[in-house]
This record gives structure tokens, sequence and C-alpha cells, in this order.
């Protein structure tokens, strides 16, 4: 079993199991990966506060057998929302991580896109009028940084749906 250490931002989390949740991390060192934190949910389980969807945090993953990754550490950095957010913020904040959970694809590092997304998570808690000329600048910086183009539309030939 390997132990990897890196920062990632919680893109999204999804109960399984009894008390185990499913984490979506986009990380620094490894891209977009899932792990799993075993019993979470539980009342007493110290890794709760720390994997809070849009958190900055410092995590340990360990593989084991299958390949799959679990979550033996967390330590939240910042929370890239804040806690008096408007609706607005949070209806924004949850598109930006959708969009970025179906345009990546695995797990790759990629410094730009980490310094982008982070970036753009920090810029997001200062929006409250606007939001939807965010988020298409958003995607369209997304898309560039893939490799598209700077033009949505020439994206939205080859992805489709996701756009």
């Amino acid at each position: 079993m390997a132990t990897y250490q890196t920062n990632a931002i919680v893109l999204k989390r999804e109960n399984i199991f009894e008390a185990d949740r499913l984490y979506h991390l986009y990380t620094e060192d490894f891209g977009k990966v899932k792990a799993i934190a075993g019993g979470v949910r539980k009342i007493n389980a110290k890794l709760t506060g720390h994997l809070e969807p849009f958190n900055l945090v410092w995590v340990e993953l360990m593989t084991k057998k299958g390949g799959d990754l679990f979550i033996t550490t967390a330590l939240s950095e910042i929370s890239l929302l804040e806690n008096n957010a408007s609706s607005n913020q949070i209806s924004l904040f949850v598109k930006m991580s959708d969009f970025a959970l179906k345009m990546l694809r695995g797990q790759e590092k990629d410094e730009t896109m980490w310094d982008f997304i982070l970036n753009s998570f920090l810029a997001a808690q200062k929006i409250e009028a606007g939001a939807d000329k965010f988020l298409n600048d958003y995607k369209s910086g997304f898309v560039k940084i893939m490799g598209f183009g700077d033009n949505l539309k020439e994206a939205e030939h080859y992805l489709g749906d996701f756009l």
C-alpha cells in the first residue's frame, strides 16, 4: 500500500455504504481523483469538517488492493466558499465544480489547470452580481487550458453536452 500527500480542492461528496463517503477531489499533484473516507459519517469522525465541499485541504491518500484510494488524513487550509455565502455564490460554486468534474478525465498533474481552478474559486468568493458572465469566462478559460482554443463555440462542437 502506497501513500501520497497533496493539496486538494473538494469538488463533490457522495454518501456510500453506511458511514462512508466518496470524495471527488482535484489535487495539485495527481489531477482529478476519487477517494473514499471510511466512517466519516459517524458522529465522532475527525475528518468530517475538513472534507466539506469547496474546501482547500491537505490530504494523505492511501491505495489499497484493487487500486482504490482512501483518505487517511485531511486538514483543511481554507474554505473557498465563505460561511455567509449567498445562494447565488453557492450556485456558482456548484456549477463551476460540476463543469470541472465533467471536463477533467483522470489522474494527470497539470500545474496550469490547478492554478486556474484554485484562483477561479478564490475569485468567485467576491462575485455577487454577474455570476453568469463569470461562469462563462471560467468555462472559456478552462477549455483554453485544455487545448480547445479560446472560444467556447469551438469546443461545443467537440464536447457537446458538457458545455
